[in-house]
């Protein structure tokens, strides 16, 4: 059986052990991916997946009084969500084609969207411990700290590095206009909703 004829749970299953090969480093983890655009379009399911911690977080997360703080809108959080993944493919197709090494495109988005939904699974317990005080709140700040840069910087920087099949060098120069670009979406809706 070919790789899109699997049901999406096995599809799921086999692509977020992808991500987990990229989490332990593993430089063939790109084999763990179906790469056809049917994959492509597969991965942002990712969105959905991720979609029940989110909606806890929202729920559980603390929230400053509006004295302390600007208050952010139920909908800006849903919309930045929700565009989070289709917005960054769309913009990093832009910013491959331009620096010209999108030929391997469409790896990099799968294994970004997979890898995504694990680091949400592993960073959310971490939040929430250290938000009810389950953790000392220097233990759990250190703990969530030390998750979000292995995660979100280095294991993300060496996907990059190897789905696009670039130098290191140019995987931190996508990796800082994905942080670069999410952040100024997120506080574009943020301004308008």
């Amino acid at each position: 059986m070919e790789k899109n004829e699997i049901s999406l749970v096995d599809h799921i299953s086999l692509s977020l052990n992808g991500a987990w090969q990229f989490i332990k480093l593993n430089p063939k983890a790109m084999d763990h991916f179906d790469t056809s655009s049917d994959g492509f379009w597969k991965s942002f399911w990712a969105i959905a997946l991720v979609a029940p911690i989110f909606l806890l977080g929202l729920k559980f997360s603390p929230t400053l009084p509006p004295e302390q703080g600007p208050t952010i809108s139920l909908a800006a959080y849903i919309i930045e969500y929700t565009l989070r993944l289709p917005l960054l493919a769309l913009a990093l197709i832009l910013f491959t084609k331009f620096l010209k090494i999108d030929a391997y495109y469409s790896n990099m988005i799968i294994a970004f969207n997979w890898l995504w939904v694990l680091a949400n699974y592993i960073i959310f317990p971490i939040t929430i411990m250290n938000n009810f005080g389950i953790l000392p709140k220097e233990i759990g700040g250190l703990a969530l700290f030390a998750a979000a840069i292995y995660l979100m910087v280095y294991v993300t920087w060496f996907m990059i590095k190897q789905s696009l099949q670039i130098s290191g060098w140019l995987a931190v120069g996508v990796l800082v206009f994905q942080g670069m670009f999410t952040l100024s979406v997120m506080l574009i809706i943020i301004r308008i909703f």
